[in-house]
């Protein structure tokens, strides 16, 4: 009996090992998804329609982690980005159309983050134009010197920020059993489902959650790691894990939000105005804690979302592109990443720039690109000349599928409404 309990243990340490080991990939790809877009997004819903806009979070939460897992899945069999075989199988035309869109969305998501960056800093009443070009230009600096195994640990060092939410969540003093009603069964307010506000919204919701580039990211990052077949079920492990994780802290969000400015009819336009908005009905102490979030959003944002465009340069174009490269050898795929920070810098430096209308559209964006890229993603998971005995084939392929021509169908009706200004 000691023996086998021994035996179990051994073996259990073992697996844990493997899984430390690959950790990462999955995680910060997930958690990054909550950036100060993300947050700013989740903020600006929830203030107008409480619980509400989780509605389908469980759902959206196993859509998340099956994307995900899918895309791992190709790229540690592969050995190639999703770049690279977009580019290997549908041509340069093709290649150069999806970048430029992609390139579009992700600069949005870029100034969304630095964006947010300055909200934080201005909630912690710092001079934020000086304290916003030192930190831009730190965080380059930090990308150019640190390798891929530095980077990573200060990733998921940044990870730790988002505890902020839990506890300004529970500062506003919710009623459990509503959030998880509105968000987890049904809205109580019916009249929201056949609102088409309120479904761009969502989408805008499903946008930052589930981002392109968040796709195109976890291919190349995991390349970067240079896992292997042997990893997969510790990857796929830590890709749910990261898909619960990442939906728990953005419920946590909309929890501050609904229970303290919704549950007043107090609208926000941004995270900024919503965080100082809290302070009447939570304390100074909930604002903190929600400036500390977007702090920690802002920075793994700016970081990972410019990076994301520069691997995808890199692959769809055939140029270096690692982390483990220095800037010499990997010049154009290090300019690709400074030139966009630089762009959303200057344009932030404007004091009249607003998060608003840019956070809406741009996640919105990000969620009517997701069928394109679940296309991709379906196409060479289940292709057997790539992917061998490793296909994509029951509830994980179906799932995927039928999200895609769901979430095709609500981005069609939400356009049309926006051309027809019924939204």
């Amino acid at each position: 009996m000691i023996s086998k309990v021994v035996l179990f243990f051994k073996k259990f340490r073992y697996r844990f090992l493997i899984f430390l080991a690959v950790l990462g990939p999955g995680l910060i790809t997930a958690i990054a998804d909550n950036d100060a877009g993300g947050v700013a997004t989740y903020t600006v819903a929830a203030a107008a329609y409480g619980m509400a806009s989780q509605f389908l979070i469980i759902p959206e939460t196993i859509l998340l982690a099956v994307t995900q897992e899918i895309g791992a899945r190709i790229a540690i069999i592969t050995r190639k980005g999703l770049g690279d075989l977009i580019r290997e199988r549908y041509g340069v035309k093709i290649s150069l159309f999806i970048f430029i869109l992609y390139f579009v969305t992700n600069q949005g998501v870029i100034l969304q983050n630095i964006s947010g960056l300055k909200a934080s800093i201005m909630l912690f009443k710092m001079p934020w134009q000086i304290s916003l070009i030192l930190i831009c230009l730190l965080l380059i600096v930090t990308v150019i010197k640190f390798d891929y195994k530095k980077l990573q640990r200060l990733f998921l060092i940044m990870i730790f920020f988002y505890l902020a939410y839990l506890f300004s969540a529970i500062l506003s003093n919710p009623n459990w059993k509503q959030a998880m009603y509105d968000s987890f069964i049904i809205p109580r307010d019916k009249s929201l489902l056949t609102n088409l506000t309120f479904w761009f919204s969502r989408i805008a919701v499903l946008g930052t959650t589930i981002t392109a580039w968040g796709q195109f990211f976890v291919h190349s990052y995991i390349i970067d790691k240079k896992l292997t077949p042997s990893h997969l079920n510790e990857e796929k492990i830590e890709i749910y894990l990261g898909a619960f994780i990442t939906n728990f802290f953005s419920w946590m969000i909309a929890i501050a939000v609904s229970f303290t400015l919704f549950a007043n009819n107090v609208k926000a336009t941004d995270a900024y105005s919503a965080a100082l908005a809290m302070t009447p009905f939570a304390g100074e102490m909930a604002t903190m804690l929600f400036a500390t979030g977007l702090f920690g959003a802002s920075i793994l944002g700016v970081t990972i979302v410019p990076l994301a465009t520069a691997y995808v340069f890199s692959e769809m174009f055939g140029y270096e592109g690692s982390l483990d490269s220095d800037f010499r050898k990997g010049r154009l795929f290090y300019t690709f990443f400074i030139v966009q920070i630089i762009i959303g810098l200057l344009i932030t430096l404007f004091p009249q720039t607003s998060l608003f209308k840019l956070t809406i559209y741009a996640d919105f964006l990000n969620g009517a690109m997701l069928p394109v890229i679940f296309y991709f993603l379906i196409k060479f998971s289940e292709d057997e000349e790539i992917m061998g005995k490793y296909v994509s084939k029951g509830f994980a392929s179906i799932f995927i599928k039928f999200s895609g021509s769901l979430i095709t169908f609500a981005v069609l009706i939400s356009f049309i409404g926006k051309f027809l200004h019924i939204i």
